[in-house]
C-alpha cells in the first residue's frame, strides 16, 4: 500500500475547505508533486452552532492550520438564490432578495459570487461561522457550490451541439441534487437544488428539470457527478427515460492528484479547474 504523503513544507501545498451541512470537508494537494493529495472528512457536531462546531474540528485537527501557499473555501447550503447577470447584484438588491423568506427578520450576511453561465449566485451563512472561517483561514476566498458547478458545467456544455442537463448528486444531511440544463447553444436554461431521499425522487427532479428546459429526450445528454454509488444507483433509473445518460468525465488533472480525489466531494476536485 502506498503511503501516504507528509506535509513538510505547507507553502508548496494547497488547501480547499468545503463548509456542509454536518460535515467540514477538506482537501490537501501539493502543487509540485502529483499522486498528493489528501482527503479529510470531518463531522460537525450537530447540537452545536456552526460557529462552535467549525473551531471545534478545526481545532482537533491542527494539519488545517498549516501556513498553505493557497487556502480557498466552498460553501454548501441551501441558502442562495441564482439571479440574472444583468440584474446589478449591488447591495441594496441582495438585501432585498434575501429579506424574502426571513418574515421580516434581519437576515445574515451574505455574499454575491461572480456570474457564470450568465447568472449570478447569491448566498448567506450564519455570520459568526463566516467571520470564524475568515479569520482562522486568512480570509481564503469564499464560493458557494453551485456557482463553481455552474462555471465548471459552462465549460463542459460547449464540446457538442447537443442540449445538456448535469446532475450533481450529493450524499449528506440532508441529501441534495443539484441540476443545470443548458441548451444546444451552451445557455444556462434553468439551474436548482433540491433535497432527496430516495432515487426516484432524483428521477422525478431530473426529468422535471429536463422538461422545464425543453430537453430532448431521444437525443441530448444528461451527465452525472457527485457521489459515485449514488450516480451508479440512479443511471438505470434515468436510462428507461433518457436515450443519452453518462458519468461525467473525471477531469485528467484531478486523476494526477491520487486516489483519493475519487473520495472527495466534486465541486473541491474541479476548484482548481475552475480559476
Amino acid at each position: 500500500m502506498m503511503e501516504q504523503p507528509t506535509i513538510d513544507n505547507p507553502r508548496l501545498w494547497r488547501l480547499a475547505l468545503e463548509v456542509s451541512p454536518g460535515m467540514l470537508h477538506a482537501v490537501m494537494t501539493s502543487t509540485v508533486a502529483d499522486a498528493s493529495l489528501i482527503y479529510r472528512r470531518l463531522p460537525l457536531d450537530a447540537s452545536l452552532p456552526l460557529h462552535r462546531a467549525l473551531e471545534e474540528v478545526v481545532y482537533a485537527n491542527p494539519e488545517l492550520l498549516s501556513d498553505f501557499g493557497r487556502i480557498d473555501m466552498l460553501v454548501d447550503t441551501d441558502a442562495y438564490t441564482v439571479v440574472p447577470e444583468g440584474l446589478g447584484i449591488d447591495a441594496a438588491t441582495i438585501g432585498e432578495i434575501t429579506q424574502i423568506g426571513y418574515g421580516g427578520k434581519e437576515p445574515p450576511a451574505v455574499t454575491a459570487d461572480a456570474p457564470a453561465s450568465g447568472v449570478g449566485v447569491v448566498w448567506t451563512m450564519p455570520e459568526d461561522a463566516r467571520q470564524f472561517m475568515a479569520r482562522t483561514f486568512r480570509n481564503a476566498p469564499a464560493r458557494h457550490v453551485v456557482s463553481l458547478l455552474l462555471k465548471y458545467f459552462g465549460r463542459q456544455d460547449g464540446m457538442s451541439n447537443r442540449a445538456k442537463v448535469f446532475v450533481h448528486i450529493t450524499d449528506g444531511t440532508p441529501r441534495r441534487v443539484d441540476i443545470a440544463a443548458y441548451d444546444a447553444g451552451g445557455r444556462l436554461a434553468m439551474a436548482t437544488s433540491k433535497q432527496w431521499e430516495s432515487d426516484t425522487d432524483v428521477l422525478y427532479y431530473a426529468l422535471a428539470c429536463a422538461k422545464v428546459a425543453g430537453f430532448d429526450a431521444e437525443n441530448d445528454e444528461m451527465l452525472l457527478c457527485g457521489d459515485g454509488a449514488l450516480r451508479h444507483a440512479v443511471t438505470p433509473l434515468l436510462s428507461r427515460y433518457v436515450r443519452h445518460v453518462m458519468p461525467m468525465i473525471f477531469p485528467s488533472a484531478a486523476l494526477r492528484a491520487g486516489k483519493e480525489a475519487f473520495k472527495a466531494p466534486f465541486p473541491l476536485i474541479i476548484l482548481p479547474l475552475c480559476e
